[in-house]
């Protein structure tokens, strides 16, 4: 679970901010990323003294990078159909909620490990959408390092934005989709949305 959580914890730190604005995505989650994790080490007392200091963080620099209607529609998969509009917005703020909350909660976990870069792949779609596969490897005291790859494409406003992460092998938003799956499939669309939405 303590290793789980640091890999998580990296993940949140490389999802980069809105403000930086830089053509090379490995390059943009890199500069990012060091800020970040810095801030993370330098404000340690204030992890523990001030309970939002974290929640802040991530909805500030982590989560205007994220395309969190598209990831929100792939984590649903085949009901993201059977849910009105009004659903639709429901869930997506309330996968944004889980989003801070699970990255908030794992940022606890950096201490200051090491991380190198890969070969960044870059791709255009049929519909010439440009996407690239940022990687990366978390150097973790004791084991092997942990490789995180982050799917990433370049919106009509000329943003890379990112829409889901593999880490270790093991894919964000196809974890996501199997949880809610299963509770959509057990508990109905409303109840499922409520548990995201309440506090």
């Amino acid at each position: 679970m303590a290793r789980l959580l640091t890999v998580l914890t990296l993940l949140a730190a490389f999802i980069m901010p809105a403000q930086a604005q830089q053509d090379d995505p490995q390059k943009l989650v890199k500069s990012i990323s060091d800020a970040v994790l810095s801030e993370i080490l330098t404000n340690k007392d204030k992890l523990e003294s001030t309970p939002d200091f974290i929640p802040n963080l991530v909805e500030a620099h982590i989560i205007p990078i994220i395309d969190q209607q598209r990831m929100a529609k792939m984590a649903v998969g085949k009901h993201w159909k059977s849910f009105s509009n009004e659903q639709k917005s429901e869930f997506v703020s309330g996968f944004k909620k889980l989003l801070i909350k699970t990255y908030a909660g794992a940022f606890k976990a950096y201490t200051g490990q090491d991380v190198t870069y890969g070969e960044t792949k870059f791709k255009k779609s049929k519909k010439g959408v440009n996407t690239a596969k940022v990687k990366s490897d978390i150097h973790l005291a004791g084991g092997s390092p942990v490789r995180l790859i982050y799917s990433m494409y370049k919106s009509k406003k000329d943003k890379w934005l990112v829409y889901d992460a593999n880490i270790a092998g093991l894919g964000l938003v196809k974890t996501y989709r199997a949880q809610f799956s299963e509770q959509i499939q057990r508990d109905g669309i409303e109840k499922t949305i409520a548990s995201l939405v309440t506090p």
